[in-house]
């Protein structure tokens, strides 16, 4: 695998991990409809700054879309995408943001069964067991906020979070 590709991921990784807490930070104190709207203005103005700049790839590939494509369009962007968006904003504001985030990251073992069964992308042994351990991962993070703290971590200051919140995002 090239490093490049790998730090690119790590960083859309930190990026998308760090959305999370900065949005459970804000819905103290705005609701989450006024949190998305705000954040699909700055969306839209940045996304037509993007299509100015692409202008010409983006004029020839419109001429190219069918009924077909706008469909899959209409699902990756609304169903996808924005009803998507609302449940994640939701939940996230009922529940710690890094039990949400680990909940939601259970989607490579949808993306595994879809893009075999639609794109016929190759599946390996290493691709299933990846998955099968990020699943088992993501349980045992999710049984985390049920669960009493191990006895190793009874002591109040093992507890206490490195950094507070509170000084973080004032």
């Amino acid at each position: 695998m090239h490093l490049n590709f790998i730090l690119i991921a790590l960083l859309i990784s930190a990026l998308w991990g760090a959305t999370p807490v900065v949005i459970k930070s804000l819905t103290k104190k705005f609701d989450i409809s006024t949190i998305m709207f705000i954040e699909g203005l700055l969306y839209f103005f940045f996304l037509l700054c993007y299509a100015y700049k692409y202008t010409d790839i983006i004029g020839k590939d419109i001429l190219k879309i069918n009924n077909v494509d706008i469909f899959k369009m209409f699902f990756a962007s609304v169903i996808g995408g924005l009803i998507g968006n609302i449940l994640y904003i939701y939940i996230l504001n009922k529940h710690e943001s890094y039990i949400t985030t680990a909940l939601v990251s259970v989607s490579p073992f949808f993306t595994l069964i879809l893009a075999y069964y639609f794109t016929k992308e190759n599946i390996t042994l290493y691709g299933v067991l990846g998955v099968i351990f990020i699943v088992f991962g993501i349980m045992l993070i999710a049984y985390n906020e049920t669960s009493e703290p191990l006895s190793l971590l009874n002591n109040s200051w093992m507890r206490e979070p490195l950094i507070p919140m509170h000084q973080v995002f004032p």
